[in-house]
């Protein structure tokens, strides 16, 4: 239910004479950060440091892989001997194994097969593929 309107003039509340006192916001309120020089030269120098690290440890990986390639310089005489030896291992093992399968057979003009002789490369020394050697699914 609602009521009849009054006739009397509305009441609206009004300033105080001279108007109400001057809040300064500025005292209660803090700074809202650092200023936009702050934020840049903190940016750009966080920015110089990381290359700076960034180039620093390209020189010292640069400074190690160039250590290991001269200790495998150095390691690669006796590396490449090693892999000659078991090269010499499996031809052997492969010779004999040759002279046993072929040990009947004659070649196109009569003569004993000669384990170790190809028909192919007639007088020129190559060597094996490493896959001759090696198992089918080791």
């Amino acid at each position: 239910m609602s009521l009849r309107p009054s006739t009397i003039p509305p009441i609206q509340d009004m300033p105080p004479p001279g108007g109400y006192k001057k809040v300064d916001m500025g005292r209660y309120l803090p700074d809202r950060g650092p200023k936009g020089w702050q934020l840049w030269l903190g940016a750009t120098s966080l920015i110089i440091y990381g290359y700076y690290q960034i180039g620093k440890t390209n020189k010292a990986r640069i400074q190690q892989k160039m250590q290991e390639r001269k200790v495998r310089y150095g390691l690669y005489p006796f590396m490449q001997a090693e892999a000659d030896r078991e090269y010499m291992e499996r031809e052997l093992v492969n010779l004999r194994r040759e002279a046993e399968v072929m040990k009947g057979v004659q070649d196109g003009s009569g003569n004993k097969w000669v384990p170790g002789s190809s028909q192919y490369f007639g007088g020129q020394w190559m060597p094996r593929k490493i896959g001759h050697f090696m198992p089918k699914y080791a």
